[in-house]
């Protein structure tokens, strides 16, 4: 009998397994791949230096390429750009093996129990508890039944765990629109840019964008995400290659290619129940704008450690005392997240010739996006003259949607905020319901 068990040594994962065990906790971590490929996934590859300085963690030199400043934005037309840097924050660009390398390590040394190569199939369910799970040995084809106080599902976007709970807040699946299908090739160019740069189209990255990350001065992290079903994202990443001069003609070889899928969206309305807890992309702990979640997930993981440790040591894993987890990741990073989905709903109503006007007259600015990045409430900067455009061109509504979204975005924070009791959930549950229907009426619309 372990304390926990967790399946996929993700970020997630491999946070959760270390703390979990250096606090005492008999941990077992399984993953389906070997475990000289933990860390092998298909991402951005960025972090920001804040979330390492949170975790308390310093990263060893050959698990990152570089540390930049800060980011760009790119307007479709590239007339514009928001550069978002600001003192005391930087961005590691991860070398994504030697990184999960890394936390897997910091588990092993803490304690923690690791089998490779095995995976994850379903969960024991008993009395109305999750007892442990299934597994199935991928080098012999044996399965087997392991028993733990708390299981973990850390599977990512798949959630194979998560997907066996028919409870109320795991019910959830991902809509079109939260589902961004990412193509990315790693390449080895002839230059690369200064920054970290993101591109918005609406046509060549419909309800995403392409992103170019520099890995050193001839290596480039590269790709696109688009929401589900609008295009084929190998074929949109072909046509910016011919398109960006810093990759058209400029590429050496490729180093790496493959894709996957994002869940860019608010928070699974609940992460626990009795026995259980999900956490990283199986608990959506994505950010739903850039679509990065190592972050995010990486606390996730770290929270939910906490509140399991006291869990047991009280001797109760039901899911009024897991339910600590819920409100402490809302506070932390879940309430942000859900504005940020707001905004998303309206970034994505939004054609290239509305995103580049709006980038044009500053109607956002860096620190202001920054901010709002950050969790702070959006502010805007909209002038006469910007008011004159957009009534010139029969848009005048365009303004007074971006500032109710500023509205809703703080509103929806509020929301997450005042995150409830297990008592209150339902009727918590029923408000997201109605407001999330309310975003996609007054700001999804084009």
């Amino acid at each position: 009998m372990y304390d926990v068990c967790v399946a996929g040594s993700g970020v997630a994962g491999a946070t959760l397994a270390r703390e979990a065990a250096k606090k005492g906790l008999k941990v077992l971590l399984v993953d389906r791949l070997p475990a000289n490929r933990v860390g092998d996934k298909v991402c951005g590859d960025a972090l920001g230096s804040h979330h390492v300085e949170r975790l308390g963690l310093s990263l060893p030199r050959e698990s990152y390429f570089a540390v930049y400043p800060g980011i760009e934005i790119y307007s479709p037309d590239m007339k514009s750009r928001l550069s978002i840097v600001a003192e005391g924050l930087s961005a590691y660009a991860l070398n994504r093996v030697e990184f999960g390398q890394f936390l897997l390590k910091l588990a092993l040394d803490s304690g923690c129990e690791f089998r490779s190569e095995t995976h994850a199939t379903g969960l024991i369910i008993q009395d109305g508890f999750v007892k442990g799970i299934k597994l199935l040995n991928l080098k012999d084809g044996s399965k087997e039944e392991v028993y733990a106080k708390v299981t973990v599902d850390a599977t990512g976007s798949s959630r194979i765990l998560s997907k066996d709970l028919k409870t109320l807040g795991f019910d959830q699946e991902l809509d079109d629109d939260e589902t961004l299908v990412c193509y990315r090739e790693i390449l080895e160019t002839e230059e690369a840019p200064p920054l970290p740069t993101i591109y918005l189209d609406m046509e060549d990255a419909p309800g995403g964008y392409f992103w170019v990350f520099p890995e050193g001065e001839n290596r480039v992290n590269t790709g696109l995400g688009v929401v589900k079903n609008a295009a084929n994202p190998r074929l949109l990443f072909e046509k910016w290659v011919e398109k960006l001069p810093c990759l058209k003609g400029k590429i050496r070889r490729v180093i790496h290619r493959g894709g996957g899928v994002v869940p860019a969206r608010r928070p699974i309305d609940s992460a626990v129940w009795n026995g259980f807890i999900a956490v990283g992309d199986a608990a959506f702990m994505v950010n739903p704008v850039h679509g990065g979640g190592i972050g995010s997930s990486m606390t996730g993981g770290f929270l939910a450690a906490e509140v399991i440790a006291e869990a047991l040591e009280n001797g109760r894993e039901d899911e009024a005392t897991l339910w600590g987890f819920n409100a402490q990741y809302m506070s932390k990073y879940g309430a942000k997240q859900a504005a940020l989905d707001v905004f998303r709903i309206f970034l994505q109503s939004l054609n290239n010739a509305l995103i580049n006007y709006g980038l044009a007259q500053g109607l956002i600015k860096s620190e202001d996006l920054l901010k709002a990045s950050m969790g702070e409430k959006l502010r805007l900067n909209i002038t006469e003259k910007a008011s004159r455009f957009f009534a010139g061109i029969g848009k005048p509504w365009f303004l007074a949607r971006l500032n109710k979204t500023a509205q809703l975005m703080e509103d929806f924070r509020q929301l997450y905020i005042n995150y409830p009791s297990v008592e209150g959930f339902r009727e918590w549950r029923s408000r997201v319901r109605v407001f999330h229907e309310r975003l996609h009426e007054e700001i999804g619309r084009a």
